[in-house]
């Protein structure tokens, strides 16, 4: 569910290649990757595809500035839209957080973090959403996370990347053994 999320930024390793927030959030995207899972995989796709739409669609398109925008209907049109203004943004921020917190709350009530954290070979994927969250980072100054933002973006990426370290370890603990 965080690759789902986050890959739609797929664009911000790939910089020669794709604009941010260019084609890969785009609607027509979106769904040539929406029928095809729905016909495969039928209702186990959705939580997935929500959580890719998320991000663009929710996400960048009503937090991007004017200036900023995505093109939602990329390659029929190379137009750029955005659902906020600059006096929404702050709104949208702290909205982003009040979701965070409710989302790491029902993390630890439901215990679903304990999970997370369990090694999985699907655990390496995690990179990808850390990739292109600590990317930006040093790619931009100042940050573009409002400073509301930067401790729910810390402990996010903590969380990606425990996995990781688990697996990590994992491996090198049977390469001792053997």
């Amino acid at each position: 569910m965080f690759v789902a999320s986050i890959i739609a930024d797929i664009d911000l390793l790939m910089p020669s290649l794709l604009e941010h927030r260019g084609p890969t959030h785009s609607i027509i995207l979106f769904l040539a990757i929406a029928f095809p899972s729905i016909l495969v995989w039928k209702k186990q796709a959705i939580p997935y595809l929500a959580a890719f739409a998320s991000h663009p669609f929710l996400g960048d398109y009503l937090t991007a500035s004017a200036a900023e925008g995505l093109q939602l209907f990329f390659p029929l049109s190379s137009t750029w839209f955005s659902g906020g203004s600059e006096a929404a943004l702050l709104t949208y921020a702290y909205l982003e957080l009040a979701l965070f917190i409710a989302f790491l709350t029902l993390m630890l009530t439901t215990r679903d973090i304990m999970t997370l954290i369990k090694h999985h070979s699907s655990n390496l994927l995690l990179a990808i959403p850390i990739s292109t969250a600590l990317l930006p980072v040093f790619l931009r100054f100042p940050l573009p996370v409002r400073p509301i933002l930067i401790i729910p973006h810390l402990i996010l990426l903590i969380l990606l990347a425990l996995p990781i370290f688990i697996d990590l370890k994992h491996f090198i603990y049977r390469q001792h053994i053997f």
